[in-house]
């Protein structure tokens, strides 16, 4: 299990930057620009799936009900980077230090709305990297919808660059 979740990491990380890189061509207007969805707008996605990353990784780190989501004043792609490079960076050092009896162990789990559970680490960390893909399908039709160029994202291209060991 292990060597996959660090594959579902260094693939999560590289279509996140990639989605930034694209996002980064979009106006301040058009990053904020209502056009329906879970999270009605870019910016809104983005930062819901860089907070969810956070508060996961919180939770990996020992604290149950997560943390929530610090932007720390940044209101643009660039600087919104600057602060998912640096979770990536986090997420990495605790991924390359995991076993694989760690990922199997259970983990306490609080959400906002109370509901308490433990659940598997390993399933917690799959669970991330799926609503991360998922909601880079949304900003990816918003995209076409402010037309436009929307980046490749499919994991088989990330499988093109960087092969399977």
């Amino acid at each position: 299990m292990l060597p996959e979740l660090r594959e579902l990491f260094a693939y999560n990380r590289w279509a996140n930057q990639r989605l930034l890189g694209a996002c980064a061509e979009l106006s301040a207007d058009d990053l904020a620009r209502e056009l329906g969805g879970s999270f009605p707008s870019v910016w809104g996605t983005l930062t819901h799936v860089f907070g969810a990353e956070g508060s996961w990784l919180a939770r990996w780190e020992g604290t149950p009900a997560g943390k929530p989501l610090e932007l720390g004043g940044v209101t643009d792609i660039a600087g919104l980077t600057g602060l998912w490079n640096a979770l990536g960076d986090r997420q990495s050092r605790l991924i390359a230090g995991l076993t694989d009896d760690d990922v199997r162990r259970s983990i306490g789990i609080v959400f906002r709305s109370g509901l308490t559970f433990e659940q598997q680490l390993g399933a917690t960390m799959r669970h991330c990297m799926n609503h991360s893909t998922y909601h880079r399908g949304q900003v990816t039709n918003f995209l076409r919808m402010l037309g436009a160029k929307p980046v490749p994202l499919d994991l088989v291209l990330y499988y093109m660059e960087y092969p399977p060991a």
